[in-house]
């Protein structure tokens, strides 16, 4: 084999496992949603550790619902939700409801278009919470409602409670600050939130967040901490099965590795599909050392041959590089928090008549004074 050939065969196996790795890369573009998606979840959210003003103070609400796709026209999709809560406090107070109703959004640029599902003191465009662009990679900025996040793992196993297993999930991680005016009082609120999605869809697996508020109730110092977890306990789409947390006796050398793949995975772009896209590098190696050796051997054979034999010149070998979307301020209650927190304002608040105090109209009594609403 001359070295002309031999280039020839290296640059035709070049060009086939290009054409596999582009083939790979179209199988992870963006999820096409499709009438009939679906999912149900459940919600936790708790507000305790009360400072100052809040000192013994805690309350949870407990939430269900289901986010459901009724109809897909291009990009725009016409979905509807439906979901009920529990709140309680530890003063005795508690309250019920019940939520529906239709909206529409973009799977194009994955906003709400007409209405949304309660979401409501966000500047526009609102990102929605439930669904993910599937095609971003590790370090891809989006937008969540009003915040900006940053795609931090394509292949990250979440533990999921309410199916006690692992599955595997798009990680993303979103910051921000905003000034809460509510019932609460009037404080500065903090917030970091983890959403995870499914790979294969981008739609919701679930999320965590975590607020601390400090400011003042009424005139007096207090503070507090705002926590909303959110789990699916059954979707449409199949989730796959991730693995369990190395054991504290695997190696160091064992975690590197993991997560020096779920890092180049993830910046590729190729979720699942990379270990497959490793053995074709790995093919394509062993071919150019084939390549090579044949040509070494040829070059060995080559001594024996005439000194004078016809010169044939070598050929000429070929010539050899998300900043995070900054969240809006809202300037309205709870403006920066996530989807379901907010089901707090549905209810209407009006002020105690005898000591003023502004309560939920549900409440049959006032949780300050004690004194009855009606």
């Amino acid at each position: 084999m001359s070295n002309k050939n031999a280039f020839r065969a290296m640059l035709l196996a070049f060009f086939l496992v290009a054409i596999l790795i582009v083939a790979n890369v179209r199988l992870v573009s963006g999820y096409t949603p499709h009438k009939g998606d679906y999912f149900n979840y459940s919600e936790t959210i708790t507000v305790n550790n009360g400072g100052g003003s809040y000192s013994g103070y805690s309350d949870q609400t407990q939430v269900t619902g289901m986010e459901q796709t009724n109809s897909v026209n291009g990009s725009i999709v016409s979905a509807s939700y439906s979901y009920s809560y529990q709140y309680s406090n530890s003063q005795g107070v508690s309250s019920s409801t019940s939520m529906a109703g239709d909206y529409t959004w973009s799977s194009n640029n994955f906003t709400y278009v007409n209405g949304t599902d309660n979401q409501v003191g966000y500047a526009k465009p609102i990102g929605v919470w439930f669904a993910i662009n599937t095609s971003l990679p590790v370090g891809a900025s989006f937008a969540v409602l009003n915040t900006g996040f940053i795609v931090l793992s394509k292949n990250y196993s979440l533990q999921l409670p309410t199916e006690g297993k692992y599955v595997q999930t798009i990680r993303a991680e979103g910051t921000g600050e905003y000034q809460r005016e509510d019932s609460y009082g009037v404080f500065n609120a903090s917030y970091t939130w983890y959403e995870y999605f499914d790979p294969s869809t981008g739609y919701i697996v679930g999320y965590n967040y975590v607020e601390q508020d400090n400011g003042q109730y009424q005139g007096q110092a207090g503070s507090f901490t705002y926590i909303d977890n959110l789990y699916v306990t059954s979707t449409s789409y199949a989730l796959a099965i991730g693995s369990a947390p190395p054991s504290s006796s695997s190696t160091t050398t064992t975690s590197a590795s993991s997560s020096a793949t779920t890092a180049a995975s993830g910046f590729l772009g190729l979720g699942p599909y990379f270990g497959y896209i490793i053995l074709l590098v790995a093919i394509l190696f062993i071919v150019v050392i084939a390549v090579y050796i044949a040509t070494r051997t040829r070059r060995r054979r080559d001594t024996s041959l005439p000194k004078h034999s016809p010169y044939t010149p070598p050929p000429t070998p070929p010539s050899t590089p998300p900043s995070t979307a900054t969240p809006s301020e809202s300037k309205i209650d709870l403006g920066s928090q996530p989807s379901q927190q907010v089901v707090i304002r549905d209810v209407a608040m009006v002020n105690c008549k005898y000591c003023g105090t502004l309560i939920p109209s549900t409440a049959s009594v006032c949780p300050r004074c004690g004194a009855p609403r009606q």
